[in-house]
């Protein structure tokens, strides 16, 4: 693989210098174009010089102009690069007209852009940068959205999921590989004359804030208002366009605002980390001063970094000088400023690569050996979770013991037969089973960590954990006192808190971790590797091992907490989607008795900006969202919409069954179902709608036979073609929405209870 690196601004360089070394560190072939959009040598050059980054391979020297002007230079420049070097992907990073002109040459060739911050929006219109972010995103290719804020609108903007990756921003990994740099290196306080918490720090340099004359005045009235009310001295590193209007529009500046070049970027870590509070309307400051742990001001009215504001480490005033005072007052009356960190672990660019290469890698690198990490694990329970994260982690190089009771299921993974279909699973497991990474055993042997991954079946509207105590009780026989026992199982909460107590009794002496498993059959290898990860614990000590043991194979974020909030995590996610369900399938019936289509209505309601209806169907199907809810409020007084929702979700097979009954004419008694797996395009019928559906249809005395491309064996009668069911059936039920019934041609009554 080659990857062509465009950069054009200080922001860039900065982000992607990680991006940079890692291709050095990797030797994988690279080359960079640099736009030159910052024009001077302290807005860009010196940034390759103290970052020890290798001298652009392409210098465009566009300089600056009209945003048409500047972007059409840059096109004309760069289309014959890329022709000439052919890389196979282009990374760009952020907003600017060089990202926009970057991405459309690249995409006009057919080359595949990655692009690095994608998803973030201002929703202004006026900002060019939102223009730029928005076009680039949508000819992306690879989308690195900083977290799950950007994850959801690139996928409400319609983006493919596939395409899009959460990894954090790369600014985390520069912070970090140069805050100490920056503290042995930078002299920056002496040569100000300033002292470490005892100053402001101001960037600005947005036309909204320097172009106009009057909102230039307002910035300095703001300032002027921060001095008199605190007596600190202001440090302002000037941007050239900020320095350039000043002078255009003769403006004094106040003796107690320190004026300074554009400083390197060591020295600009230095003022960040020792200001006692930033005031700035630059997006990527915002990251860095969270990132640093200092109040942050926004001299904005929106910002493209809400992550910032929702972890308490920013606010936004705009101009407002009133609200700029109420937030530094709130900020420096407070004597210990904390807030998590929403931006990056520090290798974020690992991962960005370690994306390109796996969407690079030919199919015949399927069986590259695996490298070994020296450290066991057991998983008990070799099922449709189980099984697939066994694999992934004997990929990642772990010695895995997967344990199963199931006689023919142990010997059918020995010889690397997986036991159900997924996409996927027979290449990974023949590698892993063939390298000697993973073995089936129906005994739990001793190991560094033990993963529970068995069935918690509900009974009785609660909470079946004997299986996951049952594991358990075979864990303590084998384990030794410092080892970790990880719960995946999908469990009622503070079952891990029981889990504990039963360890403890046992004389040992075990960290317990509850990480839910949160993937859909059919799509489950890829949902592992992408999606975000919830590690609960209650010591540090056992989150950071696990989270490392996770991100062996995890690419999506991993996030830490406690153990009873990350057993509601998983519960919350499907009974917010149940409650959802329950909605739709309540207005179907509202809309039946006013007469009006509900799929109509759903349709145009869901046109406003923040309205998300979902459709209404035949139940609620799987092992997760019919019986999560059941967990969620098993041992709670609270919870009565929730046990109302599961209420209408589970009379809902019944109506539909009765409404396809009311299709049939006098003496007709013989339905045909389309469709019995719980969900499009699996085998997996756990909990389908399609069983009260058919009991109901059975006890009406009806004959009934069904066609499913994917489930052999089911309750009655399978027909193999559609158009045998169809010429047998006086009336069909559309309940599983199989692709191969998008276009469906039928001559009988039906009832489509998916639209």
């Amino acid at each position: 693989m080659k990857i062509g690196i465009i950069v054009g601004t200080r922001p860039e360089i900065i982000k992607m210098a990680p991006v940079i070394r890692e291709c050095q560190k990797r030797s994988i072939p690279y080359f960079i174009i640099h736009s030159n959009q910052h024009y001077s040598e302290e807005m860009d050059s010196i940034f390759f010089d103290e970052l020890e980054l290798p001298a652009p391979h392409y210098n465009l020297g566009v300089g600056s102009g009209l945003h048409s002007n500047q972007t059409g230079n840059i096109l004309i420049k760069m289309e014959p690069i890329l022709v000439d070097e052919k890389p196979d992907i282009v990374l760009v990073q952020g907003d600017t007209n060089t990202v926009l002109a970057g991405a459309l040459a690249a995409s006009k060739l057919n080359i595949k852009v990655g692009h690095i911050e994608a998803g973030l929006r201002s929703y202004d219109r006026m900002m060019p940068e939102e223009t730029n972010r928005i076009l680039t995103d949508h000819m992306s290719e690879f989308l690195f959205a900083v977290g799950p804020n950007q994850e959801s609108i690139l996928a409400k903007e319609g983006i493919a999921k596939d395409k899009i990756h959460s990894v954090g921003n790369t600014v985390s990994d520069s912070l970090f590989q140069h805050l100490e740099i920056a503290a042995d290196k930078s002299d920056i306080l002496a040569s100000l004359g300033v002292e470490a918490k005892n100053y402001f720090l101001v960037t600005a340099h947005r036309a909204s804030n320097v172009d106009i004359p009057s909102h230039l005045k307002e910035l300095l009235a703001l300032f002027d208002r921060l001095h008199d009310k605190f007596e600190q001295p202001i440090v302002w590193p000037i941007h050239p366009r900020t320095q350039a209007k000043l002078t255009e529009f003769g403006i004094e500046i106040p003796s107690y605002l320190k004026l300074s070049p554009p400083i390197g970027y060591l020295d600009f870590i230095q003022l960040q980390q020792n200001a006692q509070l930033i005031l700035t309307d630059s997006g990527g400051i915002q990251e860095e001063a969270c990132l640093l742990g200092v109040p942050c001001i926004t001299l904005r009215e929106n910002t493209e970094r809400p992550e910032s504001i929702e972890v308490g480490a920013n606010v936004l005033v705009g101009r407002d000088a009133d609200k700029a005072l109420t937030a530094a007052e709130k900020w420096l009356s407070s004597e210990n400023i904390t807030w998590e960190n929403p931006f990056g672990d520090g290798h974020v660019a690992e991962r960005i690569i370690d994306i390109c290469l796996a969407n690079d890698k030919p199919a015949a690198e399927a069986n590259d050996a695996i490298v070994a990490k020296n450290e066991s694990i057991t998983v008990v329970g070799m099922g449709y979770m189980g099984l697939p994260i066994a694999c992934l982690l004997a990929d990642a190089g772990y010695q895995v013991t997967g344990v199963d009771l199931n006689e023919q299921k142990v010997a059918d993974i020995n010889n690397a037969k997986c036991p159900f279909d997924e996409v996927g699973m027979p290449e990974l497991l023949s590698k892993v089973v063939g390298q000697g990474f993973l073995k089936a055993s129906q005994q739990v042997v001793s190991s560094d960590t033990y993963l529970v991954a068995v069935p918690t079946p509900h009974k009785g509207n609660s909470c079946d954990r004997s299986y996951v105590f049952s594991a358990v009780d075979a864990i303590a026989n084998v384990a030794k006192d410092g080892q970790t026992v990880i719960v995946e199982s999908t469990i009622s909460p503070q079952t891990s808190l029981a889990v504990a107590d039963k360890l403890k009794a046992a004389g040992l002496s075990i960290d317990v971790v509850h990480c839910p498993e949160r993937a859909i059959p059919g799509q489950t290898l890829h949902e592992l590797v992408n999606n975000d990860r919830i590690i609960g614990a209650t010591s540090k000590t056992a989150q950071e091992k696990v989270k490392k043991i996770y991100q062996s194979f995890v690419q999506g974020e991993v996030f830490l907490t406690d153990l009873t909030t990350a057993e509601c995590v998983k519960l919350v996610e499907n009974t917010s989607r149940d409650v959802g369900i329950a909605f739709a399938n309540e207005l179907a019936e509202i809309c039946n008795e006013l007469d009006v289509d509900v799929y109509e209505v759903i349709k145009l309601a869901n046109r406003h900006p923040r309205v998300n209806v979902l459709s209404p169907g035949p139940g609620v199907g799987g092992h997760c969202i019919p019986i999560d809810p059941w967990f969620l409020v098993e041992g709670t007084k609270s919870g009565d919409l929730v046990r109302k929702a599961r209420a209408i979700n589970d009379q809902r097979p019944q109506i539909v069954a009765q409404q396809a009954m009311a299709k049939l004419q006098s003496g007709q008694n013989k339905i045909g179902i389309l469709g019995v797996a719980y969900k499009a395009d699996v085998d997996d019928c756990r909990e389908t709608p399609a069983d009260p559906i058919f009991t109901h249809f059975k006890q009406a005395g009806l004959e009934v036979k069904y066609h499913d491309p994917f489930v052999e064996q089911w309750q009655c009668e399978r027909v193999e073609e559609i158009a045998d069911l169809d010429e047998w059936a006086d009336v069909l039920i559309l309940v599983t929405d199989h692709s191969v019934y998008q276009e469906l041609a039928v001559s009988s009554a039906i009832l489509n209870t998916r639209s």
